[in-house]
Protein backbone atom coordinates (compact mmCIF):
# COMPACT_ATOMS: atom_id res chain seq x y z
CA UNK A 1 0.00 0.00 0.00
CA UNK A 2 1.27 3.47 -0.88
CA UNK A 3 0.33 6.15 1.66
CA UNK A 4 0.86 9.87 0.95
CA UNK A 5 0.71 12.17 3.97
CA UNK A 6 1.20 15.78 5.00
CA UNK A 7 4.56 15.94 6.79
CA UNK A 8 3.01 17.92 9.64
CA UNK A 9 0.82 15.04 10.77
CA UNK A 10 2.95 13.62 13.61
CA UNK A 11 3.79 10.04 14.61
CA UNK A 12 2.61 8.41 11.37
CA UNK A 13 5.79 6.37 10.96
CA UNK A 14 5.03 4.68 14.30
CA UNK A 15 1.28 4.48 13.87
CA UNK A 16 1.46 3.01 10.34
CA UNK A 17 4.58 0.91 10.74
CA UNK A 18 4.28 -2.13 8.46
CA UNK A 19 1.12 -0.88 6.77
CA UNK A 20 2.83 0.17 3.54
CA UNK A 21 5.15 2.74 2.00
CA UNK A 22 4.77 6.17 3.61
CA UNK A 23 5.67 9.27 1.55
CA UNK A 24 5.39 12.83 2.79
CA UNK A 25 4.61 16.15 1.11
CA UNK A 26 5.37 19.61 2.51
CA UNK A 27 3.33 22.06 0.42
CA UNK A 28 -0.43 22.61 0.40
CA UNK A 29 -0.90 20.40 -2.68
CA UNK A 30 0.76 16.95 -2.91
CA UNK A 31 3.09 16.43 -5.89
CA UNK A 32 1.43 14.85 -8.91
CA UNK A 33 4.02 12.05 -8.91
CA UNK A 34 2.93 10.93 -5.43
CA UNK A 35 -0.78 11.32 -6.17
CA UNK A 36 -0.53 9.15 -9.28
CA UNK A 37 0.28 6.03 -7.23
CA UNK A 38 -1.37 6.81 -3.89
CA UNK A 39 -3.71 4.26 -2.35
CA UNK A 40 -4.34 6.50 0.68
CA UNK A 41 -4.02 10.26 1.23
CA UNK A 42 -3.73 11.87 4.67
CA UNK A 43 -4.15 15.66 4.77
CA UNK A 44 -4.72 18.65 7.02
CA UNK A 45 -7.16 21.52 6.45
CA UNK A 46 -4.71 23.38 4.18
CA UNK A 47 -5.11 20.82 1.37
CA UNK A 48 -8.18 21.04 -0.85
CA UNK A 49 -9.25 17.54 -1.84
CA UNK A 50 -11.38 18.43 -4.85
CA UNK A 51 -12.11 17.15 -8.35
CA UNK A 52 -8.83 18.53 -9.68
CA UNK A 53 -6.77 16.66 -7.10
CA UNK A 54 -8.78 13.45 -7.41
CA UNK A 55 -8.27 13.37 -11.18
CA UNK A 56 -4.55 13.08 -10.47
CA UNK A 57 -5.03 10.13 -8.07
CA UNK A 58 -6.58 7.25 -10.05
CA UNK A 59 -5.54 4.58 -7.51
CA UNK A 60 -6.89 6.39 -4.47
CA UNK A 61 -9.08 4.29 -2.16
CA UNK A 62 -9.02 6.24 1.10
CA UNK A 63 -8.72 9.87 2.22
CA UNK A 64 -8.46 11.15 5.78
CA UNK A 65 -8.08 14.60 7.30
CA UNK A 66 -6.41 15.00 10.69
CA UNK A 67 -8.84 17.82 11.51
CA UNK A 68 -12.31 18.33 12.89
CA UNK A 69 -13.60 20.24 9.84
CA UNK A 70 -14.36 18.80 6.40
CA UNK A 71 -15.06 21.90 4.29
CA UNK A 72 -11.76 21.34 2.44
CA UNK A 73 -12.93 17.90 1.32
CA UNK A 74 -15.34 17.27 -1.58
CA UNK A 75 -17.22 14.48 0.17
CA UNK A 76 -19.61 13.96 -2.74
CA UNK A 77 -16.73 13.41 -5.16
CA UNK A 78 -15.21 10.84 -2.80
CA UNK A 79 -18.51 9.01 -2.50
CA UNK A 80 -19.00 8.95 -6.28
CA UNK A 81 -15.58 7.37 -6.68
CA UNK A 82 -16.10 4.87 -3.85
CA UNK A 83 -13.23 6.38 -1.86
CA UNK A 84 -13.38 5.89 1.91
CA UNK A 85 -13.12 8.91 4.21
CA UNK A 86 -12.34 9.64 7.85
CA UNK A 87 -11.49 12.71 9.92
CA UNK A 88 -10.71 13.55 13.53
CA UNK A 89 -13.64 15.27 15.26
CA UNK A 90 -12.78 16.21 18.83
CA UNK A 91 -9.05 15.43 18.63
CA UNK A 92 -7.99 19.04 19.18
CA UNK A 93 -10.98 20.18 21.23
CA UNK A 94 -9.11 20.36 24.54
CA UNK A 95 -6.34 22.39 22.92
CA UNK A 96 -8.84 24.91 21.52
CA UNK A 97 -10.59 25.03 24.90
CA UNK A 98 -7.29 25.91 26.57
CA UNK A 99 -6.56 28.61 23.99
CA UNK A 100 -9.93 30.23 24.76
CA UNK A 101 -9.38 29.85 28.52
CA UNK A 102 -5.99 31.60 28.31
CA UNK A 103 -7.45 34.43 26.23
CA UNK A 104 -10.35 34.93 28.65
CA UNK A 105 -8.10 34.80 31.73
CA UNK A 106 -5.99 37.57 30.22
CA UNK A 107 -9.08 39.66 29.40
CA UNK A 108 -10.58 39.21 32.86
CA UNK A 109 -7.30 40.15 34.54
CA UNK A 110 -7.42 43.44 32.68
CA UNK A 111 -10.82 44.33 34.11
CA UNK A 112 -10.92 46.53 37.19
CA UNK A 113 -14.08 44.85 38.43
CA UNK A 114 -14.68 41.14 38.13
CA UNK A 115 -17.67 39.25 39.53
CA UNK A 116 -17.85 35.83 37.93
CA UNK A 117 -21.57 35.22 37.72
CA UNK A 118 -22.13 38.66 36.19
CA UNK A 119 -19.99 37.77 33.16
CA UNK A 120 -22.22 36.39 30.40
CA UNK A 121 -20.55 34.06 27.85
CA UNK A 122 -22.07 33.04 24.52
CA UNK A 123 -20.47 29.96 22.98
CA UNK A 124 -21.42 29.93 19.30
CA UNK A 125 -21.49 26.28 18.30
CA UNK A 126 -21.97 23.45 20.80
CA UNK A 127 -19.76 20.83 19.17
CA UNK A 128 -16.54 19.36 20.54
CA UNK A 129 -14.51 22.57 20.69
CA UNK A 130 -17.40 24.75 21.84
CA UNK A 131 -18.16 22.47 24.77
CA UNK A 132 -14.46 22.19 25.65
CA UNK A 133 -14.21 25.98 25.83
CA UNK A 134 -17.52 26.36 27.62
CA UNK A 135 -16.81 23.91 30.44
CA UNK A 136 -13.53 25.68 31.24
CA UNK A 137 -15.21 29.07 31.41
CA UNK A 138 -17.98 27.59 33.56
CA UNK A 139 -15.24 26.40 35.93
CA UNK A 140 -14.24 30.05 36.37
CA UNK A 141 -17.79 30.75 37.54
CA UNK A 142 -18.87 32.55 34.36
CA UNK A 143 -22.45 32.33 33.11
CA UNK A 144 -22.07 30.21 29.96
CA UNK A 145 -24.76 29.47 27.37
CA UNK A 146 -24.61 27.80 23.95
CA UNK A 147 -26.02 29.16 20.70
CA UNK A 148 -26.57 26.38 18.16
CA UNK A 149 -29.71 26.64 15.98
CA UNK A 150 -29.17 23.27 14.19
CA UNK A 151 -29.02 21.41 17.52
CA UNK A 152 -31.87 23.50 18.89
CA UNK A 153 -34.01 22.47 15.92
CA UNK A 154 -33.24 18.83 16.77
CA UNK A 155 -34.58 19.37 20.29
CA UNK A 156 -31.26 19.45 22.18
CA UNK A 157 -32.11 21.06 25.52
CA UNK A 158 -28.90 22.80 26.60
CA UNK A 159 -28.65 25.04 23.51
CA UNK A 160 -30.68 28.04 22.31
CA UNK A 161 -31.25 29.96 19.06
CA UNK A 162 -31.57 33.54 20.36
CA UNK A 163 -29.14 35.61 18.27
CA UNK A 164 -29.67 38.81 20.25
CA UNK A 165 -28.63 36.96 23.40
CA UNK A 166 -25.32 36.23 21.67
CA UNK A 167 -24.78 39.84 20.59
CA UNK A 168 -25.36 41.18 24.10
CA UNK A 169 -23.01 38.70 25.84
CA UNK A 170 -19.84 39.98 27.52
CA UNK A 171 -17.77 37.26 25.87
CA UNK A 172 -18.58 35.71 22.47
CA UNK A 173 -16.53 32.69 21.37
CA UNK A 174 -17.02 31.11 17.92
CA UNK A 175 -16.76 27.34 17.41
CA UNK A 176 -18.73 26.50 14.27
CA UNK A 177 -17.80 24.83 10.98
CA UNK A 178 -17.84 26.99 7.85
CA UNK A 179 -21.03 26.42 5.88
CA UNK A 180 -22.26 28.51 2.95
CA UNK A 181 -25.78 27.19 2.44
CA UNK A 182 -28.54 25.27 4.19
CA UNK A 183 -30.87 26.58 6.87
CA UNK A 184 -28.10 27.93 9.11
CA UNK A 185 -25.09 29.11 7.07
CA UNK A 186 -22.14 30.29 9.13
CA UNK A 187 -20.20 32.21 6.47
CA UNK A 188 -20.28 35.87 7.59
CA UNK A 189 -22.44 34.95 10.56
CA UNK A 190 -20.94 38.08 12.04
CA UNK A 191 -21.63 40.57 9.25
CA UNK A 192 -21.82 44.35 9.32
CA UNK A 193 -25.07 44.66 11.29
CA UNK A 194 -23.99 42.22 14.00
CA UNK A 195 -20.54 43.78 14.29
CA UNK A 196 -21.93 47.29 14.54
CA UNK A 197 -23.91 46.21 17.62
CA UNK A 198 -20.78 45.23 19.58
CA UNK A 199 -19.18 47.62 22.07
CA UNK A 200 -15.93 48.20 23.96
CA UNK A 201 -16.85 46.14 27.03
CA UNK A 202 -17.16 42.92 25.03
CA UNK A 203 -14.68 40.26 23.96
CA UNK A 204 -15.06 38.52 20.58
CA UNK A 205 -13.04 35.33 19.98
CA UNK A 206 -12.85 33.37 16.75
CA UNK A 207 -11.09 29.99 16.92
CA UNK A 208 -13.25 28.29 14.29
CA UNK A 209 -13.01 29.43 10.65
CA UNK A 210 -11.97 32.88 9.47
CA UNK A 211 -14.95 33.57 7.22
CA UNK A 212 -17.41 33.15 10.12
CA UNK A 213 -16.59 36.84 10.69
CA UNK A 214 -16.67 39.20 7.69
CA UNK A 215 -13.13 40.54 8.08
CA UNK A 216 -13.71 43.62 5.91
CA UNK A 217 -16.82 44.52 7.89
CA UNK A 218 -14.87 43.96 11.11
CA UNK A 219 -12.12 46.32 9.94
CA UNK A 220 -14.74 48.95 9.11
CA UNK A 221 -16.24 48.52 12.58
CA UNK A 222 -13.00 48.77 14.57
CA UNK A 223 -11.84 51.80 12.63
CA UNK A 224 -14.85 53.64 14.08
CA UNK A 225 -13.44 53.37 17.62
CA UNK A 226 -14.97 52.00 20.85
CA UNK A 227 -14.32 48.54 19.50
CA UNK A 228 -14.75 45.21 21.31
CA UNK A 229 -11.63 43.35 22.43
CA UNK A 230 -10.64 40.87 19.73
CA UNK A 231 -8.92 37.48 19.75
CA UNK A 232 -8.54 36.02 16.27
CA UNK A 233 -6.84 32.70 15.59
CA UNK A 234 -8.41 32.35 12.14
CA UNK A 235 -8.66 34.78 9.23
CA UNK A 236 -10.85 35.09 6.18
CA UNK A 237 -8.95 34.00 3.04
CA UNK A 238 -5.99 32.66 5.04
CA UNK A 239 -3.10 32.25 4.49
CA UNK A 240 -3.75 35.77 3.15
CA UNK A 241 -4.51 38.06 6.06
CA UNK A 242 -6.25 41.44 5.98
CA UNK A 243 -3.20 43.22 7.33
CA UNK A 244 -5.05 46.43 8.16
CA UNK A 245 -7.14 44.53 10.71
CA UNK A 246 -4.20 43.11 12.69
CA UNK A 247 -3.29 46.28 14.67
CA UNK A 248 -6.80 46.33 16.14
CA UNK A 249 -6.66 42.70 17.31
CA UNK A 250 -5.61 42.19 20.94
CA UNK A 251 -4.39 38.62 20.39
CA UNK A 252 -3.63 37.53 16.82
CA UNK A 253 -2.40 34.02 15.98
CA UNK A 254 -1.97 31.93 12.78
CA UNK A 255 -4.66 29.23 13.14
CA UNK A 256 -2.85 27.30 15.86
CA UNK A 257 -5.45 27.14 18.66
CA UNK A 258 -5.74 23.38 18.23
CA UNK A 259 -2.03 22.74 17.77
CA UNK A 260 -1.10 21.13 21.08
CA UNK A 261 0.98 17.97 20.76
CA UNK A 262 -1.89 15.98 22.29
CA UNK A 263 -4.32 17.43 19.74
CA UNK A 264 -2.09 16.80 16.73
CA UNK A 265 -1.05 13.29 17.77
CA UNK A 266 -4.64 12.49 18.76
CA UNK A 267 -5.82 13.37 15.26
CA UNK A 268 -3.05 11.23 13.78
CA UNK A 269 -4.13 8.27 15.92
CA UNK A 270 -7.76 8.60 14.85
CA UNK A 271 -7.08 8.72 11.11
CA UNK A 272 -4.37 6.05 11.25
CA UNK A 273 -6.73 3.62 12.94
CA UNK A 274 -9.43 4.49 10.40
CA UNK A 275 -7.01 3.83 7.54
CA UNK A 276 -5.91 0.48 8.96
CA UNK A 277 -9.50 -0.57 9.56
CA UNK A 278 -10.48 0.45 6.02
CA UNK A 279 -7.80 -1.83 4.57
CA UNK A 280 -8.60 -4.70 6.93
CA UNK A 281 -5.57 -4.39 9.17
CA UNK A 282 -5.39 -4.36 13.01
CA UNK A 283 -6.30 -0.89 14.26
CA UNK A 284 -5.62 -0.61 17.98
CA UNK A 285 -3.12 2.24 18.48
CA UNK A 286 -3.77 4.69 21.31
CA UNK A 287 -2.46 8.14 22.18
CA UNK A 288 -0.30 6.75 24.97
CA UNK A 289 1.44 4.41 22.50
CA UNK A 290 3.17 7.31 20.72
CA UNK A 291 2.87 10.40 22.93
CA UNK A 292 5.97 11.25 25.00
CA UNK A 293 5.42 11.77 28.71
CA UNK A 294 5.44 15.21 30.30
CA UNK A 295 6.34 15.81 33.94
CA UNK A 296 5.25 19.10 35.51
CA UNK A 297 5.70 19.50 39.24
CA UNK A 298 2.51 18.78 41.16
CA UNK A 299 0.69 21.91 42.33
CA UNK A 300 -1.59 22.53 45.29
CA UNK A 301 -5.06 23.87 44.50
CA UNK A 302 -4.55 26.56 47.11
CA UNK A 303 -1.84 28.11 44.97
CA UNK A 304 -4.13 28.28 41.94
CA UNK A 305 -7.29 29.55 43.61
CA UNK A 306 -7.35 33.05 42.17
CA UNK A 307 -7.83 34.43 38.69
CA UNK A 308 -4.40 36.04 38.84
CA UNK A 309 -2.61 32.84 39.89
CA UNK A 310 -4.36 30.81 37.18
CA UNK A 311 -3.41 33.40 34.59
CA UNK A 312 0.23 33.37 35.68
CA UNK A 313 0.32 29.55 35.61
CA UNK A 314 -1.26 29.49 32.15
CA UNK A 315 1.28 31.97 30.78
CA UNK A 316 4.09 29.89 32.23
CA UNK A 317 2.95 26.75 30.41
CA UNK A 318 1.35 28.29 27.31
CA UNK A 319 2.42 31.84 26.51
CA UNK A 320 -0.28 32.93 24.09
CA UNK A 321 1.47 36.26 23.61
CA UNK A 322 4.55 34.54 22.18
CA UNK A 323 2.34 33.17 19.39
CA UNK A 324 0.88 36.66 18.95
CA UNK A 325 4.35 38.21 18.71
CA UNK A 326 5.55 35.73 16.10
CA UNK A 327 2.40 36.23 14.05
CA UNK A 328 2.87 40.01 13.93
CA UNK A 329 6.52 39.57 12.99
CA UNK A 330 6.19 36.81 10.39
CA UNK A 331 2.57 35.90 9.67
CA UNK A 332 1.33 38.75 7.50
CA UNK A 333 2.53 37.12 4.28
CA UNK A 334 1.13 33.89 2.87
CA UNK A 335 4.54 32.25 3.13
CA UNK A 336 5.05 33.45 6.70
CA UNK A 337 1.58 32.35 7.77
CA UNK A 338 2.06 28.85 6.37
CA UNK A 339 5.54 28.62 7.84
CA UNK A 340 4.32 29.50 11.34
CA UNK A 341 1.69 26.77 11.16
CA UNK A 342 4.02 24.22 9.60
CA UNK A 343 6.81 24.82 12.10
CA UNK A 344 4.67 25.56 15.13
CA UNK A 345 6.68 25.05 18.33
CA UNK A 346 8.69 22.22 16.81
CA UNK A 347 11.53 22.49 19.29
CA UNK A 348 9.31 22.76 22.35
CA UNK A 349 5.83 21.40 21.54
CA UNK A 350 2.84 22.90 23.31
CA UNK A 351 1.42 20.45 25.86
CA UNK A 352 -2.08 20.35 27.31
CA UNK A 353 -3.02 21.15 30.89
CA UNK A 354 -3.93 17.51 31.56
CA UNK A 355 -0.20 17.03 32.25
CA UNK A 356 -0.51 19.19 35.38
CA UNK A 357 -1.52 17.29 38.53
CA UNK A 358 -3.34 19.49 41.05
CA UNK A 359 -3.76 18.33 44.63
CA UNK A 360 -7.27 19.19 45.80
CA UNK A 361 -8.53 19.36 49.40
CA UNK A 362 -12.29 19.10 48.80
CA UNK A 363 -14.73 17.94 46.16
CA UNK A 364 -15.45 21.46 44.92
CA UNK A 365 -11.78 22.04 44.10
CA UNK A 366 -11.56 18.59 42.53
CA UNK A 367 -14.50 19.22 40.20
CA UNK A 368 -13.29 22.71 39.29
CA UNK A 369 -9.80 21.63 38.28
CA UNK A 370 -11.11 18.67 36.32
CA UNK A 371 -13.34 21.11 34.40
CA UNK A 372 -10.36 23.38 33.79
CA UNK A 373 -8.61 20.45 32.14
CA UNK A 374 -6.08 19.52 34.82
CA UNK A 375 -5.38 16.10 36.31
CA UNK A 376 -7.02 16.63 39.70
CA UNK A 377 -6.12 14.48 42.70
CA UNK A 378 -8.34 14.53 45.79
CA UNK A 379 -6.48 14.13 49.08
CA UNK A 380 -8.04 11.50 51.30
CA UNK A 381 -8.94 12.61 54.81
Amino acid sequence: MKIVADQNIPALSDLLSGAGTLSYFSERIPPQKLLAEADALLVRSVTQVDEVLLEQAPELKFVASATIGTEHINLQALEERGIGFAHAPGANAQSVGEYVLCAVLNWLNGKSRYIADEIDVAIVGAGHTGKAAGKRLEALGLNVHYYDPPLCKKGVKFVHDHWQRVLTADIISCHVPLTRDGDFPTQHLFENTALQSLHSQQLLINASRGAVIDNNALLERVEQGERPSLVLDVWENEPEVLSGLVPYVDIATPHIAGHSLEGKVGGAVMISNALLEHFGKPADKTLSDVLPGKAWNERDAGGLNSLESLNLWAKEHYDLFRDDELFRQQGLTTEGFDSLRRNYRKESPRREFINQVVTCHNSEQYIQFLQLGFSARLLSK
